[in-house]
């Protein structure tokens, strides 16, 4: 065998190797994809959205590689030879590179550059979906009279394919033109450009491409300004860059004939005359002037973002992406407790992470399990006290400190893969009473935290049949075993055995609804069975009139909860709902996935009377009400004082109220609250917690219930830190006293009499001296009256000049 023949065999051997081992591995991957599929309800859509992923993602990757390919091609066309030089000796040659190592180092830059350019486009298939199947939400935006669901459909893959399309022709323009530079094909006298006529229809064509692209990008502007793409909308941007768009774009085209024509004809100056007229429009009308716009906003407090009407569309359509009625806080008090002792049994005491706190000792969870989840239970246990559930996982971060090691027999079969029974803690006098909870499973195989695959015998573990693999059949158990990077999966000891694949709870409904974000997993008791519930919100950058809300450090204009996903923790059965009021958007997906996604009157009523509100969206919703009752008033104007409402405390909290009256049923019921602050104008909410309490007889006590005015309502400072007592809470109002020097800043009470400018409480009349100036700056001393029967009265005397 020739030299040249072995070079070909090693390469044909090499590529074989690289086919094999990355085709086998995508072979495996897609086998166990699909077995696991299989196992879901519905898991047929989950196919289904793999393959739209992949078409998608293709489509975009062979449009990069043939625009790139063809560019460069392009050029090398222009190229006659490449020639480098090389040294012999003392002489110098030249050697002429072939032009097969020419054209292939052409392909392979054009395979490596259309591959950048699709960078970021994995998630586009969710896009292109909606896209096909726009919402309806039969509400327009008054600005341009849209339907909502275009903001929420349509522009987000209007905006991709107008990005990628800007991104692709800018470069492959700034390539191509730096290769012909290089080549001599291209150059610039008094700064304009001259090309030979095959460098000059290229470059004329890639031009014209992008004036396309910014014309599109003009045209688009209004609707993203809307959307709030660029920034908070107010009524100057509106009123620069919506009558500034139509222009850009007669710029655009008009530099896009000048291309054209520059391409065909030489027309240096018409060239660089319609691009500079499309680039200085753009900067001026799309950069300066909204820059000008908002710092001159800013400097005025008393601007007026919005006009009156659309004000109002803003807080409606604000409140439609939130997921809120628009009503803002609820003006009727709260109903209230018969009595102390009611409340403090009733409210609970504890949070979720300190109760996971104590949980965490072992005597109360195992030797090798650490709690995962705690959640208040909705019907209280036993003597009626806060009840809470605490569900534990294998303590899989102690391996690494576990001697000896253990094998891999222990940790995906043995009791490293399983947690015992949950454990209910009841609230007591002294702290945390914990005992066993009574559910009809004894083991827990799913959840959050459980991030190792297990294998187990279905025999033993009947529950487990339907979310099992069965490791049945050579090529399963290898593709199983080449996926998950364990070869004892193919061993014969676990013939016939079931896989446990992505038991954590986050990661399984994440895998199943891609385009939604799943809170944390709940942990609810239904019917004698463990169950994780989670919602899956959806989110969207684009909303019209709506302001963003900061959540995860992005900026959100749209998030509503709009699935439920639930989990069996025993048995893995996985099913995805509707969630009770979704929206036109949540229906779309719905319709596109079922059976996968469900709806909402389908989840078991057990596991429906359970479900507990949206943690994401009630603290997007209570950062929104301080938004509407702090940033601005009835007409529409920022308020210019320093009033807000704050979150206090800075997190909403759970706590337990009884039935409000003519609601139904008796016993407390779970609520949310988010308390806040105002400007004690208007509405006043309160929670009646007892009657008030005599007030002390002593001496003391009575001068200070005196000074605070027993009779009134204790009332909460703007400012000052909450009051906690018998009687009424509310909301912040002002205070009736400036300042207080008596330690009491909680308590609004009228001042004493004679309180001056100075901050400072009245004196009484015998400490009060008054002051005449004398000749000379100096001060002279009043005579007073006299201090007691026998004492003379005080002469006037002087004092001598202070100094400066």
């Amino acid at each position: 065998m020739t030299r040249a023949r072995r070079r070909w065999a090693f390469l044909l051997g090499a590529g074989l190797l690289v086919v094999v081992l990355v085709g086998g591995r995508w072979l495996a991957l897609e086998t166990t994809e699909r077995a696991w599929a299989a196992t879901i309800p519905g898991g047929g859509m989950y196919l289904m959205m793999r393959d739209l992923a992949r078409l998608v993602r293709g489509l975009f990757l062979l449009a990069a590689i043939g625009w790139a390919t063809g560019n460069l091609l392009f050029v090398y066309r222009a190229i006659g030879s490449v020639q480098l030089p090389r040294r012999l000796g003392d002489l110098e040659i030249v050697e002429a590179v072939p032009q097969r190592l020419l054209l292939a180092g052409t392909v392979a830059c054009g395979l490596v550059y259309g591959v950048l350019l699709t960078l970021g486009t994995g998630d586009a298939w969710q896009e292109a979906a909606l896209a096909a199947r726009p919402p309806t939400f039969a509400i327009a935006d008054p600005v341009l009279h849209r339907d909502v669901g275009y903001y929420l459909a349509r522009l987000p893959w209007t905006e991709r394919l107008r990005s990628f399309a800007l991104v692709a022709t800018l470069s492959a323009t700034a390539i191509v033109a730096l290769l012909y530079l290089g080549i001599g094909s291209l150059r610039f006298r008094r700064w304009l450009p001259y090309a030979s006529a095959h460098a000059r229809a290229h470059l004329g064509v890639l031009l014209a491409c992008l004036g396309l692209t910014l014309t599109w990008g003009a045209l688009l502007d209004p609707v993203q300004a809307v959307a709030g793409l660029h920034g908070a909308l107010t009524r100057r941007a509106l009123a620069t860059r919506l009558p500034a768009a139509p222009l850009i774009a007669v710029l655009g085209v008009a530099a896009t004939v000048a291309s054209l024509v520059w391409g065909v004809r030489e027309k240096s100056a018409l060239l660089a005359g319609s691009w500079g007229a499309l680039l200085g429009g753009s900067f001026v009308a799309f950069l300066v002037l909204p820059a000008m716009v908002a710092v001159g906003g800013s400097r005025n407090r008393s601007r007026q973002p919005l006009d009156g009407g659309l004000a109002a569309d803003e807080r409606r359509l604000e409140a439609l992406a939130f997921g809120l009625d628009g009503e803002g806080p609820d003006s009727r008090a709260p109903p209230g407790f018969p009595s102390l002792e009611a409340a403090a049994t009733t409210v609970p005491l504890w949070d979720g992470p300190r109760v996971l706190a104590v949980a965490r000792r072992r005597e109360y969870l195992g030797p090798r399990a650490t709690p995962t989840a705690a959640a208040l239970v909705p019907r209280r246990l036993g003597s009626g006290r806060a009840t809470w559930i605490v569900v534990p996982m294998p303590d899989l971060d102690s391996l690494a400190h576990t001697r000896p090691v253990p094998e891999w027999t222990e940790i995906h079969r043995g009791p490293w893969t399983h947690a015992g029974r949950p454990v209910a803690a009841m609230e007591g006098d002294t702290g945390l009473d914990f005992a066993p909870l009574l559910t009809r499973d004894s083991t827990i195989w799913f959840g959050p935290g459980f991030r190792e695959f297990a294998v187990a015998a279905p025999d033993t573990w009947p529950a487990l049949r339907g979310a099992g693999l069965p490791l049945t059949g050579g090529w399963r158990r290898t593709a199983l075993a080449w996926a998950l990077q364990s070869m004892e999966l193919t061993r014969a000891g676990t013939d016939g055995l079931a896989l446990l694949w992505h038991r954590d709870v986050p990661d399984r409904l994440a895998r199943l609804a891609p385009f939604a974000r799943f809170d944390d997993a709940t942990p609810v008791v239904a019917d004698g069975a463990l169950w994780w519930i989670a919602y899956g919100y959806l989110e969207s950058a684009s909303f019209p009139l709506a302001r963003p809300v900061l959540r995860d450090g992005r900026d959100v204009r749209y998030l509503r909860a709009g699935l439920v996903g639930i989990v069996g923790a025993a048995s893995g059965d996985t099913h995805l709902f509707l969630a009770p009021g979704a929206d036109s958007l949540a229906h779309v997906w719905a319709g596109m996935l079922a059976p996968l996604i469900r709806p909402a009157d389908s989840l078991p009523a057990a596991l429906r009377s359970q479900l507990p509100y949206p943690r994401r969206a009630f603290r997007l919703a209570a950062a929104l009400v301080s938004r509407w009752e702090g940033g601005r008033e009835k007409g529409g104007n920022e308020r210019g004082d320093s009033t807000r409402w704050n979150a206090r405390p800075r997190e909403p909290f759970e706590l337990a109220a009884p039935a409000p009256e003519g609601g139904g049923g008796g016993g407390p019921r779970r609520s949310r609250r988010a308390r806040g602050r105002g400007d004690g104008a208007g509405r006043t909410p309160a929670v009646r917690v007892a009657t008030q309490p005599p007030y002390p007889s002593s001496r003391r006590a009575g001068r200070v219930a005196q000074r605070n005015r027993a009779r009134r309502d204790a009332v909460v400072e703007r400012g000052r830190r909450a009051l906690l007592g018998a009687g009424v809470v509310r909301r912040t109002r002002r205070r009736a006293a400036v300042r207080d020097r008596h330690g009491v800043p909680h308590a609004g009470r009228a001042p004493w009499p004679g309180a001056h400018a100075r901050c400072r409480a009245a004196r009484p009349a015998r400490w009060r001296c008054r002051t005449l100036r004398g000749r000379g700056g100096s001060r002279r001393h009043v005579a007073r009256r006299p201090l007691g029967s026998r004492a003379p009265a005080r002469r006037p005397g002087r004092r001598r000049p202070r100094r400066g």
